[in-house]
């Protein structure tokens, strides 16, 4: 008996007309990692942002439930924006042309009826309705019906979690879907050898509600179908996969040298970069903000010190971060009165090393940085006022 899996996960989005989301590549990525440490011989394919193409999930489905023989489990998650009229947007998604290019949930529920696989869960951490900040396309058109089409992928042996009702938002929680953070923390606290899916989804809803109204929202979760005997999975548990997708959650703690920054993910490029730059390695300051406060974990902070004690570059450290998390990053600073050279030059070598856009501005903001910066994304944006 085999366990497959097909984790999806996409923020970013080759139309820039579809708005950016901040949890879906971590989601996917957290289920795959925790189910790769814990199952030794499951058989996962990852798909993440520019990865995740129409063309790449139609086959890494059909290879993944044609490969699974009647013994087998299949688990399959999505995390992205649904539409209005019931379609999956993956990345190379057009908003012109949505039909053409979306998954639409009569597709996946033919496919799941052609898999010869004992069970099937398929987590579906978006949503067919509401609007910003939920996992939904604004302007996508509105279906006439108003029956769900979620039912139709579930049935004997296929077991469907949705995120939320059919006129209800799916959120996001600390850098996750609300349900997919709720699933895996409930799949991982837990001294049972295996664990229900169906006790499992009592404490899921449970969480899921209350941060939801805690956010000013309802987000009901919802489960469809059943498998005969019941639906068991092993409690996850974080290994060498998890720490090295998610290595903040460690909890390292550094003396002050350059190279120990590789621990929370920051590339070796940019750390040989500031190494020579700061030879000395990290002040008390800097040292503290990381090891006290949380920086690179991804807490906020906010820095007040006298100049050029180092605040700047604690954060850069933050900046270069979020970047390496695909979040977005702004950093303006005013070099023409308090950043020394040396610091400025730090900012544009970060730049270089994550390919940035860099705007370096010597004239009045109104006459040059809106313009500049309405055509970014401000995916990763350093302004530096002369």
């Amino acid at each position: 008996m085999a366990l497959y899996g097909l984790f999806i996960g996409i923020d970013r989005f080759a139309d820039p007309a579809i708005r950016e989301l901040t949890g879906c590549r971590r989601d996917a990525l957290a289920l795959w990692s925790l189910f790769s440490d814990t199952i030794s011989d499951l058989q996962a394919t990852l798909l993440l942002d520019e990865e995740a193409t129409r063309d790449a999930v139609r086959t890494a489905l059909q290879t993944i439930l044609t490969t699974a023989g009647a013994d087998d489990t299949v688990i399959i998650s999505f995390s992205s924006h649904g539409t209005r009229d019931h379609r999956l947007v993956i990345y190379d998604s057009d908003m012109a042309q949505l039909p053409a290019s979306t998954i639409d949930m009569g597709e996946l529920a033919a496919a799941f009826k052609t898999t010869k696989a004992k069970a099937l869960l398929c987590i579906l951490d978006c949503c067919f309705s509401g609007g910003a900040p939920a996992r939904v396309l604004e302007d996508s058109p509105v279906p006439r019906s108003i029956g769900t089409p979620l039912e139709s992928v579930a049935g004997s042996g296929r077991i469907l979690i949705a995120a939320s009702g059919l006129n209800e938002p799916a959120l996001e929680h600390l850098r996750h879907g609300l349900l997919t953070f709720a699933l895996i923390e409930a799949l991982q606290h837990s001294a049972e050898e295996l664990l229900s899916l169906p006790a499992i989804m009592d404490t899921v809803m449970h969480r899921v509600r209350a941060e939801a109204q805690r956010q000013g929202y309802d987000q009901n979760p919802v489960l469809f179908g059943y498998v005969q005997g019941g639906f068991f999975l092993q409690p996850l548990r974080r290994g060498e996969r998890f720490f090295k997708a998610f290595p903040e959650l460690k909890g390292l703690r550094i003396s002050g040298r350059i190279d120990e920054l590789a621990g929370f993910g920051l590339p070796a490029q940019l750390l040989s970069a500031w190494q020579d730059l700061f030879p000395n390695g990290l002040n008390e300051l800097q040292v503290k903000a990381i090891n006290d406060h949380r920086l690179l974990d991804g807490e906020s902070l906010f820095v007040i010190a006298p100049t050029s004690s180092g605040k700047t570059f604690v954060g850069e450290m933050a900046a270069a971060k979020a970047i390496c998390d695909y979040r977005k990053a702004v950093f303006l600073f005013p070099t023409k009165n308090s950043i020394t050279s040396q610091n400025s030059t730090s900012a544009l070598l970060a730049c270089a090393s994550f390919a940035a856009l860099a705007i370096i501005s010597t004239r009045p903001v109104r006459s040059f940085e809106a313009s500049t910066t309405s055509r970014c994304s401000l995916t990763r944006c350093i302004s530096i006022y002369q």
